[in-house]
Parts: C-alpha cells; sequence; structure tokens
C-alpha cells in the first residue's frame, strides 16, 4: 500500500469476537423487538413483558459492545467538564449509577473523588463498579455527596430512580445528569434503551416534580450531543444572589419507597 496507511494482519480472535456480539445483538432483537409505549407523548418506555425481561436486556448490553475506545475519549471528556465546574472535589463521595465499565468512575477518581459505580452487569473483576440496581440503591439514606448519570436513558421506572437518589443523597447534595438529545432535535433511542424524551426539559422536569432543583445547564458534544445537568447542592457555582438563596434554601427529605 502507498503512503503511511497499513493494512491492519487479520486478528481470528477479534474476528471471532465482533461474530459473536453480531450473533448475540440478533437474537436479543427477535426477542425485545422494538415496540415502546407512549410513543407520541412527552416521554416513553420500552416495552417488556416483565421486569426480569428488563434485567436481561440491560445487563446484555456489555457482552455485545465494546468500550475500549469510549472508555479513553469519555473519561478525558468527563473530567475536563468536571473539572470546569471550579468544584473542590477531593475528598467527596460520588455513586455514578449504571457505570458499565467503570469510566465515569475513573473520572471522578481523576479529580481526588471517593467514587464507585453500580451496574447490573458490571463484568469480571471490575475494580470500580459493583453490583447494584438504579431502582433499589443499596446504600445508606443521606450519605452521598454526589449521584452521576449518564445512562437514564435505560430507566424502567425514572420516578422511583428519582426517589432513590433523593434517599442516599446528602441534603446538600449534588446531582449530575448526562442527557442526549431528544427527538425533537431528530434523535432516536437505540436498542438498548429503554426510555426516553421529546427533549431535554421533559427529563429535567421529571426530577424537578421529585423535588430537585436545576442549579446549572451546560451543553456537551461528548459522547453525544445533549446537555449536563446540576441539581441541587450549594457546591454548583452559581451566577447571582437570588440563584445562591434558593440553592442553599433546598431542603430534601427522602421519600418512602
Amino acid at each position: 500500500m502507498s503512503g503511511n496507511h497499513k493494512k491492519r494482519a487479520f486478528d481470528p480472535l477479534r474476528f471471532f469476537t465482533r461474530l459473536k456480539r453480531s450473533i448475540r445483538k440478533r437474537v436479543l432483537f427477535r426477542k425485545f423487538g422494538e415496540a415502546w409505549n407512549a410513543p407520541k407523548e412527552a416521554l416513553q418506555n420500552r416495552s417488556y413483558e416483565s421486569y426480569d425481561a428488563y434485567l436481561e436486556h440491560q445487563k446484555a448490553k456489555l457482552e455485545t459492545h465494546d468500550f475500549a475506545d469510549y472508555d479513553v475519549a469519555f473519561r478525558t471528556a468527563l473530567r475536563e467538564r468536571l473539572a470546569a465546574l471550579e468544584i473542590s472535589w477531593p475528598g467527596r463521595t460520588v455513586l455514578c449509577l449504571a457505570a458499565r465499565i467503570g469510566t465515569e468512575v475513573k473520572a471522578f477518581l481523576d479529580l481526588g473523588c471517593f467514587a464507585i459505580g453500580i451496574d447490573l452487569n458490571p463484568g469480571e473483576e471490575n475494580r470500580y463498579v459493583v453490583h447494584g440496581d438504579f431502582h433499589d440503591l443499596q446504600y445508606a439514606p443521606n450519605s452521598i455527596d454526589v449521584v452521576y448519570t449518564n445512562s437514564l436513558d435505560h430507566a424502567f421506572d425514572i420516578d422511583r430512580i428519582a426517589k432513590e437518589i433523593l434517599k442516599v443523597l446528602k441534603p446538600e447534595g449534588l446531582l449530575i445528569v448526562e442527557a442526549v438529545q431528544g427527538r425533537d432535535q431528530g434523535v432516536n433511542p437505540g436498542f438498548f434503551e429503554s426510555f426516553f424524551w421529546k427533549n431535554i426539559d421533559e427529563l429535567v422536569r421529571v426530577f424537578e416534580n421529585a423535588g430537585f432543583k436545576v442549579t446549572r445547564r451546560t451543553a456537551i458534544t461528548h459522547p453525544w450531543p445533549g446537555e449536563q445537568i446540576c441539581f441541587g447542592g450549594t457546591a454548583i457555582p452559581v451566577s447571582s444572589r437570588a440563584q445562591r438563596s434558593e440553592v442553599e434554601g433546598l431542603r430534601r427529605k427522602s421519600p418512602d419507597v
């Protein structure tokens, strides 16, 4: 070949791994299909026969995706976004929801936090993520400084998740949600997404109805076009006295779940 381009040597292990993933995706598609409830409403949910079916579907994503490139690029992008918030990160306790291989956990660790992730399928020998379900968090009430997630499009019951986050966050705690743009912007859910929104405003409204207060919204471009939304917590920089008063006056009570 001319130039500096070199043809990659055939790697049988890589080939068969990709083939296995492709076959697994086809099997899953036949089983779960693309049926959604309320497809024209502001919020929609994928149709599942049961919660067990939802769990099976979501657990399968790890075995059908290669997260190697994502791990490097997203870790850097998220760390830079978090550093730009001008929060004193060292020593903060952080819980990352639906964290897969733990990329977001690594970003918080880079900033000096005590961070851990949960996921339905963290894989084997994962140092950063333990088994857990964001519909039923196993951590003590009022014990976490920061909750982070970019996986709300994998929810089964978004209202239940909002209650669980309220339960574990400290009264002055901070929720950081990163969300992809919605259907109004021409974005449609992929095969593993189980919950989706018409636009990000509709998603924000879910958390406002649960008792959260928005303190900051910022556009993001990686790993997809969307927004970073910060809810509650006095640590977030605010640009006016009125905003600061609103945040400092926020007091949450953990609802019954």
